[in-house]
């Protein structure tokens, strides 16, 4: 483990160590005779376990907390999708947000012809934009966003995959992420009504999308049969 870990584990384990001893002290100060005697090994059996329990929980590797974000939080994300896909439309690459940038790539194609294909089944969750260039090559750039993904206050930005693009001769095949089962555990002392709750449910969504911004040559024609191009 790191020397991070091992401060957390020694510092976990510092009320343990304090209480245990505590308690061995005094016992060992007490003197107990016959069914005493085994009440006093009981306890000390008790108190080994507590603390092999405790090194046992602070060495399991665990999932990295998940912070859950306020209404305003969440409006503020929205907000930054929104405004990222107007600037994207505009082709105004100098005010996109560079956090939702991911990869980029070029690719030379033959003929005169760029078919956009799609494997799955959420198309809307992909979008394509297109600039035209003044290029007489057959290069084609692109370069992939994807804008924040948050479900009930939960960032899912690192959990979800991201969409893989394949070239097959003239063909850019979207491939969409396997389907993702992500369980998370919320206790809460508060009280909701039926209609809270799926309102509460409604403001907390924020959609992302995946956008890929190719760079194509004007004569180069493009097929989207899918209308997965955005204008």
């Amino acid at each position: 483990m790191s020397s991070n870990t091992w401060m957390i584990v020694l510092v976990g384990l510092i009320p343990v160590i304090i209480g245990v001893s505590i308690v061995l002290y005094l016992v060992k100060k007490v003197n107990f005779k016959g069914k005493f005697r085994f009440n006093k090994i009981i306890i000390i059996i008790y108190f080994s376990l507590l603390i092999a329990c405790g090194v046992i929980y602070e060495i399991i590797p665990k999932e990295p907390m998940v912070e859950k974000l306020s209404r305003e939080e969440l409006i503020q994300l929205q907000t930054e999708n929104n405004s990222f896909q107007k600037s994207l439309l505009k082709l105004e690459e100098n005010k996109l947000n560079k956090k939702f940038f991911k990869e980029e790539w070029s690719h030379e194609v033959s003929g005169n012809t760029l078919s956009l294909e799609y494997k799955g089944n959420e198309t809307y969750s992909t979008g394509v934009v297109v600039e035209w260039t003044d290029a007489t090559d057959q290069i084609i750039e692109g370069k992939i966003y994807r804008s924040n993904i948050n479900v009930y206050g939960l960032n899912l930005d690192e959990k979800i995959p991201l969409h893989k693009v394949e070239w097959t001769g003239t063909q850019l095949v979207i491939h969409e992420p396997s389907v993702q089962e992500l369980t998370f555990d919320q206790f809460s002392n508060k009280m909701y009504s039926l209609n809270q709750i799926l309102h509460d449910g409604e403001i907390r969504m924020v959609r992302g999308k995946t956008y890929i911004h190719l760079k194509v040559p004007k004569h180069i024609e493009i097929v989207d049969p899918l209308g997965m191009q955005m204008y």
